[in-house]
């Protein structure tokens, strides 16, 4: 199964239609969306995806934004998100306490921590947790390049995608 990865998508419409279309292009499954959508029409553009999501720290207008994924069909579910897909337990949260994340990769509980915040790519092991960040959908912060990340539940691989 393939699940599409996003973040930080902070109100770039331009960019989050980009990556729908991308993700549906690659038949993703579901999408992730690990916080900072900024404001209900962000979450609007994810319509005809499967969109599940936790809230990030410029996500002020929490009740819009519910109001949103409801519109949608999607799930929105708070700071932190657990599910399990094909045997796989995974953690979602938007990675805004820095210490907080670290409990989370050193606790065990979790194959995948899916992240965002830093608006870095990241693609690494924390002893047996693998941390993905797939950097930031809307690109024009930190001069970093826009990206998303589709993960591939058979082979446990990450695709980063310059948008």
């Amino acid at each position: 199964m393939k699940i599409g990865l996003i973040s930080d998508t902070h109100d770039n419409i331009e960019k989050i239609r980009k990556s729908v279309k991308l993700f549906k292009d690659n038949k993703t499954s579901f999408v992730i969306h690990a916080g900072d959508y900024v404001s209900p029409d962000a979450v609007r553009v994810f319509q005809g995806l499967k969109l599940v999501g936790v809230f990030g720290n410029n996500d002020f207008d929490k009740s819009g934004i519910k109001e949103a994924f409801s519109d949608i069909g999607g799930q929105i579910q708070g700071d932190l998100y657990e599910l399990e897909v094909d045997d796989m337990i995974f953690a979602v949260y938007h990675g805004t306490q820095p210490e907080t994340k670290n409990i989370m990769l050193q606790s065990g509980k979790y194959d995948i921590v899916v992240c965002g915040h830093t608006h870095r790519i990241q693609n690494t092991r924390v002893g047996n947790t693998q941390v993905v960040n797939p950097g930031t959908a809307s690109g024009w912060f930190f001069g970093y390049w826009a990206t998303i990340a589709i993960f591939d539940t058979i082979t446990k691989t990450v695709e980063f995608i310059n948008i």
